[in-house]
């Protein structure tokens, strides 16, 4: 990967929050009345937190720490290594456990959990994007 690769992950993560908080707007009955709505907020949140373990990755290869072999093993990977505030941690692997189920569980998720992760649990997302750019910050050689 490179800057521009990063980059474009980070513009997607901007993009879905956008849409997403559009989508928040909307009152259950409404969200769920437009299979749209639905399908339009898991792809949103599927992408945002994949291209937040990508960028994860990333890191973890560019700083020389061992190799994940699980999306949670990035958060844990990090953590260990101080460069995500240790009280975030469950809450970053709790986001990627929930893209394994949109990915591998998908008829598996109700739409009064989808509902509530998006009008109670975005600003997990958006800590998570936020803490990954502080490291890219603090770390100039990774772009």
């Amino acid at each position: 990967m490179n800057q521009r690769d990063i980059q474009a992950k980070l513009d997607v993560i901007i993009d879905n929050l956008d849409k997403l908080n559009i989508l928040k707007t909307k009152a259950f009955e409404e969200f769920t009345s437009d299979f749209r709505n639905i399908d339009s907020t898991l792809h949103r949140l599927q992408t945002s937190i994949q291209a937040l373990l990508d960028i994860g990755s990333y890191i973890i290869a560019s700083l020389g720490l061992r190799t994940p072999n699980t999306n949670a093993e990035i958060i844990e990977i990090l953590n260990e290594g101080g460069y995500l505030p240790k009280d975030k941690a469950k809450t970053y692997i709790k986001i990627s456990q929930f893209r394994n189920r949109i990915v591998h569980l998908y008829n598996h998720i109700d739409t009064e959990t989808l509902y509530d992760i998006l009008i109670n649990e975005l600003g997990d997302i958006i800590a998570f994007y936020t803490d990954l750019i502080k490291i890219i910050e603090n770390h100039k050689k990774l772009l």
